[in-house]
């Protein structure tokens, strides 16, 4: 069974802004993904935070519904990352930047995308 729990959240604000400040990113309408390789020892392989802008979405209930939609979408499909990036360690940002509110069945095969493609940069990049 696949959980997404405290040890895999970025909650380190250094961290964070060394992620968007320094971090390579790439775009798949409606999702942005930052990544940066992560220097820790132990257990997660990626550390994650979820985004979403308040300008699109005035009301937390519609932004916190978007949040758990993407935080259930890397849930399911993190054995892509964990497959891929064995030994190695990332920070990663989902960060939503479409309009409306999306279906799981639509978002979903957009992460599984992301999660390849982060995979396929950080073997060519970080080595």
């Amino acid at each position: 069974m696949h959980t997404f729990g405290k040890q895999e959240h970025l909650c380190s604000i250094p961290e964070i802004q060394k992620l968007f400040h320094e971090g390579k990113s790439f775009f798949r309408h409606p999702v942005k993904l930052y990544w940066l390789p992560g220097n820790w020892a132990g257990k997660p392989v990626a550390k994650v935070i979820v985004s979403v802008s308040k300008r699109n979405f005035k009301k937390a209930v519609d932004r916190n519904f978007i949040k758990r939609l993407l935080r259930e979408c890397y849930r399911r499909n993190k054995v892509i990352v964990e497959d891929g990036l064995t030994g190695k360690r990332c920070i990663v940002a989902l960060v939503y930047s479409g309009k409306e509110i999306p279906e799981f069945k639509s978002l979903e095969p957009i992460i599984i995308k992301l999660l390849e493609r982060l995979v396929k940069e950080y073997e060519t990049t970080a080595g």
